[in-house]
Parts: C-alpha cells; structure tokens; sequence
C-alpha cells in the first residue's frame, strides 16, 4: 500500500475516533455539568460494572477477528463470531439480576465492539468511519431521552439502545457454528485476551473498587479527569486499530508512527497548560481535580507508545503479549491502593500514570525480545 493511500485510509479510522470520541466526550461531559459529583459517581460505576463484563467475556476476540479478516481467514472468523456470541451472551445473563440496565449495556457494547474490528478486519476503513460516527451521535441523543423518564438507568438504557442500533448489520451477518477448531489457536486468543484486559480493564476496573475506598464523590472528580484524557487518547487508539490491521498484512508505516508520537507530545503540552482555565470555567464542582487532570494528562505519551508496540506484537501473533494485563492491571490496583490512599486524587492520577509507564516498559521488552529472537 502506498503512502497516500495509508493516509486516506487512516483518515477514515482517525476521523471516525475523533469525532465518535468527541461525542462520547459530550456525553460524559454533558451528564457532570447536570449531575452531582456523586451522582456522577455512581453513574460510571454502573458503566464501569457493563464494561468489566463485556471485557472479560469478550476475551480479546475482536482482536482475533481483526488478525483472521485481515488474513481472509473466512472460517476462523466465523468460528470467533460464534464463541464470542455465546461468551457475551452469559456475561449478560450473569449481570441480569445484579443490574438488568448493566446487563443490557455489557451486551450491546461487546456487539458494536465486534462489529468494528470486523469492519477493519476487512479493510472497509469507510464505513468503519460511518458506523462509529453514528453509534457516537446516538450515545449523546438517547441517553439525554432516556435520562427525563428514568433518571440514571435512563442513561445506561440509552447508551446500551445506541450501540445495539448501530450493530444490526454485524448482527444479521451472524453465521453460527462450531468453534472447537479455535483449540488450535487458544494461546494466540489467551494473549490477545491479555492485550484487551490490559488496555480496557484498568479504564473501567478501578471505578469498581474506588468508592469503597473513597466515596463516590472522588470517584465522580476521578472520572471527569479520565473522560478528559480518554478524549485525547483518540489518536493511539486509532493508530492501534490502523496498524493492527496494516501490520498483520505486512504493511509499515514509520512515518505515521512518528508523527503519533510527537502529536501526542503537543496534545499533552497543550492540555496542561489549559486544564485549570477549562475545569474552573466549565466543571467549578470538580476544581479539586485540577492538579491530577494534569497529571494524567501525561499518560498520552506512553499510552501512545505503547499502543504501536502492542500493534506490533499482536501482528506476529505473539504469545507473550498477553501479560502484559498482568502488569498494567497488577501495577494499577497496588499503586491505587498505595498512593491513592496516601494523596487521595492526585495519588490515582500518580497510579494511573505509573502503571502505563510500567507496562510501556515491559512491552518494549517483550518487542525487543521478539526482534533478537
């Protein structure tokens, strides 16, 4: 592929994240300014408790898809579509009495996710864009409609509707079948489980744990900050979505990793400097979050780095990869419980922040490793 043509297409899959992240954005943004901190709180935790099921039970398959369609491997694709169907399906029904709302959400959200990295399996970078930007537009219009009538469920249904909407296609698609013939690659799977549990898990576990810890009120300051750096986090998680697929049909792209990487400099330097006039205009209620907006705000960096690395790795079907959820999530929890209790915000800013530096790190070594190996 040549380099106009990598640009284009990855124009599709940046414009499709920037403006679906921008929305969800909105979204998040949206419900702080008209929600209490602690009422805000326990709206992500909610999210948070669909979004734990969904990980787990996912298994890292959309990943799986990505790498088989990439490779027109037709029938391990179908095989993935079917196990994670079934895997999802009773996470769902795990959560059904805990929370139906959540439930519902862990469902819909495991779907659209496979939807996606499906569509970038196949190299349709277009309609990638297409769908994104219309399940991001449906998650900020729904929720608010939902929220007059059923207050906070009313914005879990409506987030749940959203992605369940923009997933018929993938849906009606679906072709069943056995997958035991997926045996042969359970380790490839294993780790590729570990690359999604220790990129997604460590957004959404903590919120699990933090309001024993702390209340529900520093969990709602807490997650504004992390809504803020997801928002800017737009660019390494397009550029691993993009190489995913470039990588493991052989195409590289070192120019565009470079300019990632110096973009994603630029985008922390920026957002420092403007966080406390951002914050103190728009979000008073959360001021006490200032210093630790800025402190995560640095994360970009390495989140970027090693979003290449993990790209890279997952394309030669590593089979060491998958620690690496060992190490992001293992570091997290330890350093929350550390200096989240010693410096309350800014020690889970300080966690945050450590835990991608530590995991950075060792997939650098694992990268290394492979290239001497």
């Amino acid at each position: 592929m040549d380099q106009n043509n990598s640009l284009k297409n990855f124009s599709y899959v940046g414009i499709g994240r920037v403006v679906s992240t921008v929305l969800q954005a909105i979204f998040y943004l949206l419900f702080a300014a008209l929600l209490e901190p602690e009422s805000y709180g326990y709206l992500n935790f909610i999210i948070s408790l669909a979004a734990t099921f969904s990980i787990i039970s996912g298994l890292g398959l959309h990943h799986t898809l990505t790498i088989y369609n990439s490779k027109k491997s037709t029938n391990q694709s179908i095989q993935v579509k079917t196990l994670s169907l079934i895997t999802t399906s009773i996470a769902a029904l795990i959560l059904l009495p805990i929370n139906e709302f959540a439930s519902l959400l862990s469902f819909a959200a495991s779907i659209f996710l496979l939807n996606q990295f499906e569509l970038l399996g196949f190299k349709q970078y277009r309609k990638f864009m297409i769908i994104t930007i219309l399940r991001g537009c449906l998650i900020v219009i729904l929720p608010i409609l939902f929220y007059f009538f059923l207050q906070v469920p009313g914005i879990v249904l409506g987030l749940a509707i959203g992605s369940l909407i923009t997933s018929i296609p993938y849906l009606k698609g679906l072709r069943l079948t056995s997958f035991f013939d997926l045996k042969k690659e359970s380790k490839v799977i294993i780790h590729n489980f570990g690359v999604e549990a220790s990129v997604s898990l460590p957004r959404v576990i903590d919120k699990l744990f933090i309001p024993s810890l702390f209340g529900f009120f520093i969990l709602g300051v807490y997650q504004l900050n992390l809504q803020i750096l997801f928002a800017v986090e737009v660019l390494p998680v397009a550029l691993h979505g993009f190489l995913l697929s470039e990588e493991s049909s052989r195409q590289r792209h070192k120019k565009l990793i470079y300019l990632a990487i110096i973009g994603s400099i630029i985008i922390v330097i920026i957002g420092i400097v403007l966080a406390p006039f951002f914050i103190n205009e728009f979000f008073p209620k959360y001021s006490t979050g200032i210093s630790s907006l800025q402190i995560l705000l640095i994360s970009l960096i390495p989140l970027t780095i090693s979003s290449i690395l993990t790209a890279k790795l997952q394309s030669i079907e590593s089979t060491k990869i998958g620690f690496s959820a060992i190490v992001r999530i293992g570091s997290l929890l330890v350093l929350i419980f550390i200096l989240g209790g010693l410096f309350e915000l800014i020690g889970l800013s300080l966690a945050f922040l450590l835990s991608i530096m530590i995991n950075t790190v060792f997939l650098y070594y694992l990268y290394r490793q492979t290239k001497l190996s």
